[in-house]
């Protein structure tokens, strides 16, 4: 699942970084104080991801310190899963497009099966 990472993807976590940050302030399940380490953690590490694999591998350190970002995690899982889920059914039809029907069952199976 190695997608580049896109300044715009990057923008996007760090917004809903920020968001859950202060929704968590709010709703007082993460003290202030806790808002610099945060701080200094993200900006420590997300320049130097460059893809997919990288970022779910930031978002469960995130999480593991922080257990409030365990949404942007599970979403960003998700949204992976879709988009490979999306990739494996243009290839079954691309094979099967092609006359390589057994191919397309063999790949439709093993993507099943996981």
């Amino acid at each position: 699942m190695s997608n580049d990472f896109t300044d715009e993807q990057k923008n996007e976590i760090e917004k809903r970084i920020v968001e859950t940050a202060i929704d968590g302030i709010e709703r007082n399940v993460l003290a202030e104080d806790q808002l610099a380490l945060i701080s200094s953690f993200v900006l420590e590490k997300i320049d130097n991801i460059k893809n997919t694999d990288e970022l779910i591998f930031f978002l469960k350190e995130l999480t593991s310190k922080w257990e409030i970002f365990s949404q942007i995690q599970s979403f960003i899982e998700r949204q992976g899963n879709i988009q490979q889920e999306a990739k494996v059914a243009e290839d079954v039809s691309r094979l099967a497009n092609d006359g390589k029907i057994d191919e397309a069952i063999s790949l439709a199976k093993a993507t099943t099966n996981n």
